[in-house]
């Protein structure tokens, strides 16, 4: 079981654990979840404050296990709720490494097309752990860190200042 926390990169790490979480869960382990990978804390001690200040300002006062949990929980709601026109997206995608980008932008600019809020946030999340398990499936693993990049990414750029107006990542206690 993922039970490691990357937490020296703000919203990228928290990214990185979302989609290694997800994927551990249907037993894949890429090489870019592995433990030797730099950067990774044991039970997500002692953070560093390399992140950006943006990053750092939107898991400002938020514990980032329990954002993760609660990113988890709602995304496996949500893919429980649609799974049916979920999954009928990421198999219609055909995903190949020249196309993957495109095809996410596409996905994202849709998603967001009437605005934010959070099951929009949710969604994103989910639909970035679905390409990387179709990714995987189909033996394109080296797209696996490009696709938490792209989504980190649009996290902090176009989504930051949402989330941030928005109280930020905080968990209700």
């Amino acid at each position: 079981m993922f039970s490691l926390l990357r937490m020296d990169g703000g919203n990228k790490n928290l990214v990185h654990n979302f989609i290694c979480k997800k994927l551990s869960q249907k037993d894949l382990n890429p090489s870019c979840c592995s433990d030797s990978d730099p950067g990774i804390l044991q039970n997500g001690t002692s953070p560093t404050a390399q992140a950006g200040p943006q990053a750092a300002e939107l898991l400002q006062g938020a514990m980032v296990e329990d954002v993760l949990q609660a990113l988890l929980e709602a995304s496996e709601e949500f893919e429980l709720r649609y799974r049916r026109a979920f999954s009928d997206l990421t198999c219609q995608l055909h995903i190949t490494l020249d196309t993957a980008y495109q095809s996410f932008e596409q996905v994202v600019q849709e998603l967001f097309r009437d605005g934010i809020n959070w099951g929009r946030i949710v969604a994103f999340f989910s639909f970035g752990g679905a390409l990387c398990f179709e990714s995987a499936n189909k033996e394109m693993e080296v797209l696996i860190p490009r696709i938490i990049e792209w989504m980190a990414t649009y996290l902090d750029t176009a989504l930051g200042p949402w989330i941030q107006s928005n109280g930020g990542w905080r968990c209700p206690n």
